[in-house]
């Protein structure tokens, strides 16, 4: 049989009311517990107030209990659904955010951030096979100086996409910063790695970069190429890659030099 909540409340409010029952045991109890009920429902109705839907509920305080909750419920409901479904275009843009963060902006290929990430698998996993190629662009301040800094824009992203194309699903590469490139080779042969290089350096110092009309831009690369040894560190193994990436530029440029 369900409770008539109404006739319920007036008794207790009686019960409070009536002086008599000040110095029973249960006095304070029954109190306390009728206070804790009102500010609970106090604390409610602050929440539907937010919404228009609820204004309806200051209007009819008369209700019952019953009523009141069962109302209570169905907004709650409602309020269930509107959450779910922004909690899932939530998580689907924060997706969007992490890949976007994955990205250079400007070439399209994974950053520095990626790269290490994926650089940290490739080690857990089997640091042996791992060579690591650091690519620069030579002289690229003078394209920048001479033909402005969109053009040069341009050229790194075509001798971006130069080094994609040309090393292929032997390794991974990224755009380390500025006009610098790195490669990850995982588990491939030493002779390829380095036959992959020197096509590499090849290709890019026969490459015409034009856009037709103004200008036609010839520039070279040079790089820096380390293999895994048995007491490196992912840091060690850039630094070593990096070192070897400066005697090239040092000795000439438009070459592959190991560390």
């Amino acid at each position: 049989m369900k409770p008539d909540i109404k006739a319920l409340e007036q008794k207790v409010t009686a019960v409070l009311a009536n002086t008599e029952y000040q110095d029973h045991p249960l006095y304070e109890v029954l109190n306390d517990l009728w206070q804790y009920n009102q500010g609970q429902w106090s604390r409610m109705e602050h929440m539907i107030r937010l919404s228009d839907s609820y204004q309806d509920m200051i209007l009819q305080r008369e209700k019952t209990l019953g009523e009141r909750f069962d109302k209570h419920l169905r907004q709650l409901e409602k309020i269930t659904r509107i959450s779910d479904r922004y909690q899932t275009a939530l998580r689907e843009a924060n997706l969007e955010l992490e890949q976007a963060s994955y990205a250079d902006a400007l070439t399209g290929l994974p950053n520095r951030r990626k790269m290490l990430r994926r650089l940290k698998t490739e080690f857990e996993l089997c640091p042996e096979g791992i060579f690591i190629a650091m690519i620069d662009i030579d002289h690229f301040k003078n394209i920048n100086d001479q033909y402005g800094h969109l053009i040069g824009d341009d050229v790194l992203v075509s001798v971006g996409n130069l080094i994609e194309h040309t090393v292929g699903d032997l390794g991974h590469i990224s755009r380390w910063g500025g006009e610098e490139f790195l490669v990850i080779f995982s588990q491939a042969e030493q002779n390829d790695v380095e036959q992959c290089l020197q096509n590499l350096v090849k290709t890019i110092s026969a490459e015409r970069f034009s856009n037709g009309e103004d200008y036609v831009i010839r520039t070279t690369i040079s790089i820096g190429v380390s293999h895994f040894e048995s007491d490196d560190s992912i840091d060690s193994l850039i630094t070593r890659a990096d070192s070897a990436l400066y005697k090239a530029k040092n000795s000439g440029r438009n070459r592959v030099v190991a560390g």
